[in-house]
């Protein structure tokens, strides 16, 4: 038996490999995701609440704002890694709808890790303050606020995609210029037999 030492693509094989790219993708936005809900708990900062008892709490002067920061700050992380997570995936490998979707996909998979393991993470730093003695000052775990906090990252991912798109080179064009005469030089309207000025009696 003689190898050609040509591969034949088998459709089984080629659909496998290509679930197997997505499932590692996705686990990698995942544990990314994760990493960054790390680094929100972590960084922004929690909402300082006095105490008056029977479960009430009153929020402390300009405490409030740090609930629209724990919101920025994770829109803009989380934006920032679909950015750059759509462009290294776009750029790994060939461009299709098919991949584009699940570019996105993944970068909604990552979202939501990072709102599961930031907001989890918060809770487990500061403790519940519905035991709190009254006229004492703690602090509340960050939240997210609203579910939508989970949507800069994919929508971040899918506008960078258009613009990739946009901006790719196009290989369907080719060059429509004339080619040169062999002889290296250009041809003329005068048509070939034609000299460029008088002949001379004595050539």
């Amino acid at each position: 038996m003689v190898e050609t030492g040509v591969r034949t693509s088998v459709p089984g094989w080629t659909q496998w490999t290509h679930s197997t790219q997505w499932a590692r993708w996705t686990v990698v936005a995942a544990v990314v995701g994760a990493l960054l809900g790390v680094g929100w708990a972590l960084l922004v900062p929690p909402r300082h609440v006095g105490v008056l008892g029977d479960g009430r709490a009153a929020v402390l002067t300009g405490e409030s704002l740090h609930r629209f920061d724990a919101v920025a700050l994770f829109a803009l992380v989380t934006a920032a890694a679909g950015v750059v997570g759509a462009a290294a995936m776009w750029r790994a490998g060939q461009g299709t709808p098919r991949r584009a979707l699940g570019i996105v996909a993944s970068a909604a998979v990552g979202s939501v890790s990072a709102a599961g393991v930031g907001l989890g993470l918060a809770a487990w730093r500061y403790p519940d303050a519905a035991d709190a003695a009254a006229g004492t000052v703690v602090a509340l775990a960050p939240d997210l606020a609203t579910p939508m906090a989970v949507l800069p990252g994919p929508l971040a991912a899918a506008v960078t995609l258009v613009v990739l798109v946009a901006f790719a080179p196009d290989d369907t064009d080719t060059d429509t210029d004339a080619p040169d005469a062999p002889d290296g030089h250009e041809g003329d309207d005068d048509g070939p037999g034609k000299d460029d000025g008088p002949v001379s009696p004595a050539a």
